[in-house]
């Protein structure tokens, strides 16, 4: 179904194109293909908003995602072909993902994808409250970003990298 991409900041040049051809790989990787997904790219204030909105965390942070449905156990999606093919939203922070970047000497435009897999996997009911829920996650973005590299020619790696 639709994939909506927008980049709403201006302050870290994007490769639009190339983004959404990642998010495409991802999503047939994912097999969620026939589910509406939004892709926002904002600025660190309103990503500092959100998250004070919805996460009461007073700071910017890299990606927030807001399921469109409550998904029943992860990796349990509603039918594609019903009303509620809908996965929901993702947010990415943008100025803070790419000052991360610089400080790991890493590529945003290699970062980006594992950040939208880990916002997927948000959508699709996974967490990382727990041990137990951070290891199913950190598998699970493990399989997707294998898959999505193989596709793709890539090296990108699982974004979840600390225990909580």
């Amino acid at each position: 179904m639709t994939l909506l991409l927008r980049n709403l900041q201006k302050a870290i040049a994007l490769n639009t194109p190339a983004l959404k051809k990642d998010v495409q790989a991802l999503r047939q990787v994912m097999h969620i293909q026939r589910y509406d997904i939004a892709v926002l790219c904002v600025e660190n204030d309103k990503m500092q908003e959100l998250n004070r909105m919805y996460r009461g965390m007073d700071r910017p942070t890299d990606v927030l995602s807001f399921p469109a449905s409550e998904v029943r156990a992860p990796g349990k999606l509603p039918d594609p072909w019903s009303d509620l093919a809908d996965l929901g939203d993702i947010f990415l922070g943008v100025g803070l993902i790419n000052d991360q970047c610089k400080q790991e000497g890493t590529n945003l435009e290699l970062v980006l994808p594992a950040i939208i897999t880990h916002g997927f996997c948000h959508l699709m009911g996974y967490d990382h409250e727990t041990k137990e829920q951070w290891e199913e996650m950190r598998e699970q973005e493990r399989s997707i970003l294998e898959s999505f590299n193989k596709l793709t020619g890539h090296r990108t790696r699982p974004f979840v990298s600390v225990l909580p």
